[in-house]
C-alpha cells in the first residue's frame, strides 16, 4: 500500500486530521522544553501559514487524544503514553524521509472520512 507503518496510518485516522495539523504536532515535538498559546504557534511557525482558529482546532484535537497539556491557556508537548511518543516518532520520520507518501495517506484518509460522512447522507431506493 503506502509503505507506511500500519500503526502510523491508525494514529493518522484519530489524531491527524490534515497535513498542516500533522506540521503542527510536528513543532511540539520539537520544542518539548516550552508551551505556547495558539497565537504563538503562528508566528513561532512562519514561514508556514496557519491561522490562529485552526491552531486551536488543533490543539483541542491534540489535548483530547492525549498528544499534548494544557494549563492556563498554553499548550506543551505530553503525549500520554509511550505509544503515542513513538507513532509520533513514526509521523516526524515520514514528514522528513517521505513527505509525499504522507500528504497523499493524510488526503486519503481525509478523503475517506467525507465520504462515510456524506454516505450517511445518502437516500437508498428500495
Amino acid at each position: 500500500m503506502s509503505g507506511l507503518p500500519e500503526s502510523l496510518i491508525r494514529f493518522i485516522q484519530t489524531c491527524v486530521p490534515t497535513y498542516q495539523a500533522a506540521e503542527v504536532l510536528l513543532f511540539f515535538a520539537a520544542h518539548p522544553e516550552r508551551a505556547f498559546a495558539p497565537e504563538e504557534v503562528v508566528v513561532s511557525m512562519r514561514p508556514v501559514v496557519v491561522t490562529v482558529p485552526a491552531v486551536k482546532q488543533y490543539l483541542a484535537v491534540f489535548t483530547a487524544a492525549g498528544l499534548l497539556v494544557e494549563a492556563a491557556g498554553a499548550f506543551a508537548y505530553g503525549p500520554s503514553s509511550r505509544e503515542l511518543e513513538q507513532s509520533i516518532g513514526e509521523l516526524g520520520d515520514a514528514y522528513n524521509e517521505r513527505p509525499v507518501t504522507l500528504i497523499k495517506v493524510i488526503h486519503e484518509v481525509a478523503d475517506s472520512r467525507i465520504r462515510s460522512f456524506a454516505d450517511a447522507f445518502n437516500l437508498r431506493k428500495e
